[in-house]
């Protein structure tokens, strides 16, 4: 093998490890990790902004250091949220320099201005929240998505369509953590994975590697104790 090549098969290798997350989380994913180029749902409870810190943290892993995140969300979510926090996404992993943040009057509106983005070929993570396709939107996302190999995160507070086209399907809450908004933790279940199995993990956000780990079964039945 010519040198050039080796050395780009070697780059190639370190950037998927550095992709994966925990192997105890990865083992259950048919790719070794989250897909890329592809679309995954994240359920939250209704009124709970835990989910989107979670998303936020997968959408820089899947970003990696270098590439844009797009933030879509409805209008309305201003009124009720704000604007995203600057410094917190920056803890994440998303410096304000690579994140597009835009807003859609209707669902309707959100998913079309969605689709263009998995196509225009300038993101790496597309991230929508107040959107829950169904199967036939899904498939067009998935389809999209897989074209130029961007990633789709749908974020929902309640639960998404039993049918649907994405990759994985989550639920997402949040658990307490001992060391508060610096380790941020949450307990996710993964509802259903294409070729994976279904499983529940207690992740924690570390900051200074900008990842997740699975926090252990003793430390998180210690930590339900203490509450």
């Amino acid at each position: 093998m010519p040198a050039a090549a080796a050395d780009l098969s070697a780059l190639r290798r370190r950037l998927r490890a550095l992709e994966r997350g925990d192997p105890a989380l990865d083992a259950a994913l048919p790719w070794g990790g989250l897909a890329r180029g592809g679309v995954h749902q994240l359920e939250g409870l209704a009124g709970e902004a835990s989910v989107s810190g979670f998303a936020a943290g997968l959408a820089a892993r899947c970003a990696g250091p270098e590439g844009r995140v797009l933030w879509l969300r409805l209008r309305r979510d201003r009124q009720e949220a704000g604007l995203p926090y600057g410094p917190g996404l920056a803890r994440f992993g998303i410096a304000p320099d690579r994140l597009i943040l835009a807003e859609a009057e209707s669902a309707a509106a959100l998913l079309w201005a969605l689709e263009e983005a998995l196509r225009c070929g300038a993101l790496s993570v597309a991230l929508a929240k107040g959107v829950a396709p169904d199967l036939t939107a899904s498939r067009r996302l998935q389809l999209a998505a897989e074209a130029l190999g961007v990633t789709a995160l749908l974020v929902s507070h309640g639960a998404a369509p039993a049918r649907s086209a994405a990759l994985t399907r989550w639920r997402v809450t949040a658990v307490p953590s001992p060391t508060g908004v610096h380790r941020p933790r949450w307990q996710v279940e993964l509802l259903r994975c294409r070729g994976g199995r279904p499983g529940s993990w207690m992740l924690e956000w570390e900051n200074a590697a900008l990842g997740f780990s699975v926090v252990p079964v003793l430390a998180s039945r210690a930590l339900a104790q203490a509450v």
